[in-house]
């Protein structure tokens, strides 16, 4: 009942009543990425942000000062989303534009957190607008995440008013002690203490005592009783200052039945200082590439164990995929880049994050091991000897060369996928020779990308 509340609170905010823009947009997903997030312009990582509704996109959280823009599909920089001037510092409550640089038809402006905080944005994706908020309170304690360092905003559960200015929390508390910050949220003061030491929050309305740090007050604490659900409702009157709150309590939920999947060995990984959990079964087939359409199988040879000779290359980032056909929902990568050659590793996470790589180009034995308590995955060098003789894949590979004759384009060379562009991003070809109108076009041929004019 009271994320309904907080939904009918958030949405007029994003001004949903009107009929969707650009058609080609994804509606159903919608990320941030940036060196102002915890991605660190890893588009493999982006942060997912929440829809409430109606095309509208909600993310809380912490925000580095840096810069950064929305993806319309993660792990893909030509989905963005971006501002509509460059380097667009933004204000609490202001509405921005936003514009589609879909395929790059636009300027790549980025928006920019000028001071490192607690955000909530809303997007309105039918109308290409965004609104960002900062926090009026925070809570803090061991009756709620803990006592962390707020300049970081560590342990810190942030409360956004609405556009009235109401601010009102609900969500999980256990037995302890906690109290709430002011201000922007990042330091112990300024804050709201209670009237006297572990005020017990029952139901009903308490007081608020402001306490600016210089002796204004004394750091009393409140106590929760009981664990359970409780909403806070924060009184202000208009004023810049809270003077009480209004406790109500509910029930904890039960969670029973609530984690259920069928029986069997799962592979789990977490990220995001464990905010997201992330789970697959242990793969029956299991490929190793650069993408769907570039990979090669790993044969299993006993069960939960794969080997195979493949060939990889030194510059490539390679990830291990149980589908190739859903490859961003099936793939298994590290949390950071691993050279697997090295030795083996154990950075195996069912989440499209960083990559697998090899110092060389070469024939590797590559080995994956999912029997013991966590995965094994390694890469040994083979060299082709003498004897044995060149393999298909050690055979040296000619380069790619692209030409244009007679209105047509000519791509020469080792390759295993091709497609052809106009500027706009429309997909003309993927195959040689490739007869097009006049104009500039891009061509990639496996990882590589030419620019080429026909005339």
């Amino acid at each position: 009942m009271k994320i309904k509340l907080t939904l009918i609170a958030i949405l007029p905010l994003a001004g949903i009543f009107s009929m969707p823009a650009k058609g080609e947009l994804n509606y159903l997903h919608l990320y941030v990425a940036g060196d102002a997030t915890a991605d660190n312009w890893n588009c493999d990582l982006a942060e997912e942000m929440i829809p409430i509704g109606n095309d509208c996109f909600l993310w809380d959280g912490w925000l580095n000062s840096g810069q950064f823009k929305f993806l319309n599909k993660r792990g893909d920089w030509n989905s963005s989303v971006v501002a509509d001037s460059p380097d667009l510092s933004f204000s609490t409550g202001v509405d921005y534009t936003l514009v589609d640089n879909t395929n790059g038809s636009y300027y790549d402006f980025k928006f920019v957190n000028p001071k490192a905080g607690f955000v909530r944005m809303v997007v309105d994706l039918r109308n290409l607008k965004v609104n960002f908020r900062r926090p009026v309170l925070g809570i803090v304690g061991d009756g709620a995440l803990g006592w962390g360092d707020p300049s970081q905003g560590k342990k810190v559960i942030p409360v956004f008013a609405d556009d009235e200015g109401k601010a009102e929390w609900s969500g999980q508390l256990r037995r302890g002690e906690i109290k709430f910050l002011a201000g922007d949220c990042d330091d112990w003061f300024p804050c709201y203490n209670a009237p006297v030491s572990l005020d017990e929050l029952w139901n009903g309305g308490h007081q608020m005592v402001y306490n600016d740090g210089w002796g204004s007050a004394e750091d009393f604490k409140y106590l929760v009783p009981v664990s359970g659900c409780y909403t806070v409702t924060f009184k202000n009157e208009g004023s810049d200052r809270y003077y009480g709150i209004d406790i109500r309590t509910e029930e904890a939920p039960s969670l029973d039945g609530f984690f259920t999947g069928q029986p069997g060995r799962y592979l789990v990984g977490v990220d995001r200082d464990a905010l997201r959990v992330h789970m697959a079964r242990v793969p029956e087939t299991l490929h190793i590439g650069t993408s769907g359409d570039d990979c090669r199988e790993i044969a299993p040879v006993a069960d939960g164990k794969f080997s195979s000779e493949v060939y990889l290359q030194a510059g490539q980032y390679y990830k291990l995929s149980t589908d190739p056909g859903k490859w961003p929902d099936c793939v298994l990568s590290p949390n950071i880049d691993v050279d697997i050659s090295s030795g083996t590793t154990s950075n195996v996470s069912p989440m499209h994050g960083y990559s697998y790589t090899v110092p060389a180009d070469g024939q590797y034995i590559v080995t994956a091991d999912f029997t013991g308590n966590a995965p094994v995955l390694s890469a040994s060098r083979h060299i082709v000897s003498g004897v044995e003789g060149p393999t298909a894949d050690s055979a040296v590979k000619v380069a790619v060369k692209v030409m244009v004759s007679d209105g047509s384009i000519i791509v020469n060379g080792d390759y295993t996928s091709l497609a052809i562009y106009d500027v706009v991003g429309r997909k003309v070809g993927s195959e040689s020779p490739c007869s097009v109108p006049s104009g500039v076009y891009l061509v990639k041929a496996d990882k590589k990308v030419f620019k080429i004019t026909v005339k």
